[in-house]
């Protein structure tokens, strides 16, 4: 009896969806490129959606024309997507000859032989979004990465999206495109681990060598699959894979040694920094660098909260930054209005003076000491120079080689989560 209420009730809501989903008109819009026609349709409609009820729906649907005719795609265009058309439609504008390359989750390259059209696969379907990158494009280094999303804005359909830039395309993490000779490598389809480390981590790809034949990726140590003894102090490497080959190979390093306080902000200037190609008969080969020194400590500043961040420090910096801002700011220390420590939110210092108010937060846990303006304070375009000016000129005193004693280890998040840090490494 429950099957039959549950089928009557699937039924009934079927007929719910189709009853509340009304058209609202369709917008057409043709754009010609070279013997290609790339017709772009968006359809809005309303339709019933479990949380909000009746919604607006856009959906963007391309086709290509060749001399008039449809181009045809294989099936798998039309694979578990959900929206069984071409998402998007993008023009090699570099080329001489007009060439497109298009698809959802699955891309192919378009161009003309023998006067046809040819459909060539690109990337299959895979469990992630498809996606572009010009290995190349700045400077010989990757340009910006990308997802291919299905479109719902309606605005400029009747401008057809570019590539260019670069010679060498990565589609999907998985394969390089020679866009000026159209040959094709794939590399790693079965997205295998290199030596127990996951890549891309963070998406994309990070490093393109000097010979054209290897990418580097920001790779992550699969701390899942590993026993506690098994688990690296460092839990970041980079991946060099040489697409020619199919073949990668792992580059470790030290977190603390190259100062990496957060893969996501890893930048071309850290790569240079701490890294080097080497070459040897086999190509150009990844390694790190010979420091001397080690490479003074500095802070982060971040544009988007606008907060300066010391990491990973010891609490004897507490102080000397203290001193340091009261210093820069010509105030004595009964402009300190507040001075607390607690349990779990650590020390906090209240810096207050006429219209002035900013924090200082120590968490002796996360090895963590930030400056920014009062929680409470509006955040002013004031404010926020402050801040940037203070976070430079404590930067420059780090830079010089100063307190360097004051910052400890970066320690493994998955050792902390499991409790094997027994004692405080850092003092």
């Amino acid at each position: 009896m429950k099957i039959v209420l549950c089928i009557a009730a699937l039924l009934i809501f079927a007929v719910y969806m189709v009853v509340f989903r009304k058209a609202h008109g369709d917008i057409v819009k043709q754009i010609s490129y070279g013997p290609f026609t790339i017709v772009a349709k968006a359809s809005s409609s309303k339709q019933y959606n479990m949380n909000y009820g009746m919604v607006n729906r856009t959906d963007v649907a391309y086709s290509l024309l060749y001399n008039g005719k449809a181009v045809q795609f294989p099936g798998s265009l039309q694979t578990n997507t959900g929206l069984p058309f071409l998402w998007k439609v993008y023009a090699l504008t570099d080329l001489a000859e007009p060439t497109l390359i298009a698809g959802s989750q699955s891309l192919y390259l378009i161009y003309i032989k023998d006067g046809q059209a040819v459909v060539e696969p690109l990337m299959k379907q895979s469990h992630d979004f498809a996606s572009l990158q010009f290995l190349d494009a700045e400077n010989g280094q990757p340009g910006t990465y990308f997802e291919v999303y299905s479109k719902s804005d309606t605005a400029n359909l009747d401008q057809l999206d570019s590539l260019y830039g670069g010679r060498y395309l990565m589609v999907g993490e998985h394969a390089v495109l020679d866009v000026q000779t159209k040959q094709i490598w794939p590399f790693n389809t079965n997205n295998e681990a290199v030596e127990n480390y996951s890549y891309p981590n963070p998406h994309g790809a990070f490093a393109f060598s000097p010979d054209q034949k290897s990418i580097v990726f920001l790779a992550e140590f699969q701390s899942w699959n590993s026993q506690d003894e098994d688990l690296p102090e460092s839990e970041h490497a980079l991946v060099v894979y040489d697409y020619y080959k199919d073949k990668g190979y792992t580059v470790k390093f030290d977190d603390t040694d190259t100062r990496m306080v957060d893969i996501f902000s890893a930048t071309r200037e850290w790569f240079e920094q701490f890294f080097e190609w080497n070459q040897t008969h086999e190509g150009n080969k990844l390694q790190l660098k010979h420091h001397e020194h080690p490479v003074p400590w500095t802070g982060r500043f971040k544009s988007n909260d606008h907060y300066y961040t010391l990491y990973p420090v010891k609490s004897g910096l507490v102080p000397i930054f203290l001193d340091f801002v009261l210093h820069q700011m010509s105030w004595t220390k009964e402009q300190i209005v507040k001075d607390e420590t607690g349990e779990y939110t650590g020390r906090r210092i209240e810096l207050v003076k006429d219209e002035i108010k900013l924090d200082i937060h120590f968490d002796e846990e996360e090895q963590s000491l930030s400056l920014s303006k009062h929680l409470y304070a509006d955040d002013t375009p004031e404010s926020q120079i402050l801040v940037k000016k203070i976070a430079d000129a404590f930067d420059a005193e780090l830079k010089s080689g100063k307190h360097q004693e004051h910052f400890g280890r970066i320690l493994s998040e998955t050792k902390k989560i499991r409790g094997l840090y027994k004692t405080n490494k850092n003092e």
